[in-house]
């Protein structure tokens, strides 16, 4: 009996495994791609170099008046950063529609992990979580004038450039963001086109707005 129920589990584990089986390939290489590349941030993830990029780019931005936005808040590790380095008064919007994690989560469970992840910061550091498309928060925010935008949801050049677009023409002092890398071509054209100067950290990138400089 005990060995008949083991095989009916296996067989019932088995077909699971096949309905999502394209589920499963994409955890796994992704997987694979986190275990062989270790010194890289990948997908959310920040180097210690990084690290120093998002801090210098959150002290800039206290020169300035106005909320601090992050977009593409993903698991809320950067998130929690840059809240760290905020002062607690200074408000925070993190956006995301949770359309996409590395993992293939639900919509669902991502919102919960990450909503646990930046508890604190919701609670007590001024900070607020949006979950929705970006094209309708920057019609709803046209008057908004952010003191920094961290630039870290698609990475595409269209994507990234009209992330920048919005930063620029909303008087953003301090516009960042993270992966200019060779693997994400369109960040880097949409950067070296916006931006004259740029300071780098690993693959965060750090820019004035020079529009607020004339």
């Amino acid at each position: 009996m005990i060995k008949f129920l083991i095989r009916i589990f296996r067989i019932k584990g088995l077909t699971k495994l096949y309905q999502h089986r394209k589920m499963f390939l994409n955890v796994f290489r992704t997987f694979l791609l986190y275990l062989e590349n270790p010194e890289r941030s990948i997908w959310g993830s920040i180097t210690l170099e990084e690290e120093e990029g998002i801090k210098y780019a959150v002290e800039q931005a206290s020169k300035y008046d106005g909320p601090i936005i992050e977009i593409g808040a993903l698991f809320g590790h950067t998130t929690n950063l840059i809240v760290s380095e905020k002062k607690t008064d200074v408000p925070m919007i993190a956006i995301d529609n949770l359309g996409w994690n590395p993992f293939y989560l639900p919509k669902e469970t991502h919102r919960v992990i990450l909503t646990r992840t930046i508890r604190y910061a919701l609670e007590h550091c001024s900070t607020q979580f949006y979950e929705g498309d970006l094209a309708v928060f920057y019609d709803e925010n046209h008057d908004l004038k952010p003191s920094m935008v961290f630039i870290d949801a698609l990475h595409d050049y269209e994507s990234v450039k009209k992330d920048i677009n919005w930063a620029v023409s909303n008087q953003c002092a301090i516009i960042s963001g993270h992966d200019y890398s060779s693997d994400c071509p369109g960040v880097m054209k949409a950067v070296d086109e916006s931006f004259d100067e740029v300071r780098f950290f690993g693959t965060v990138w750090v820019a004035v707005n020079k529009i607020l400089l004339k």
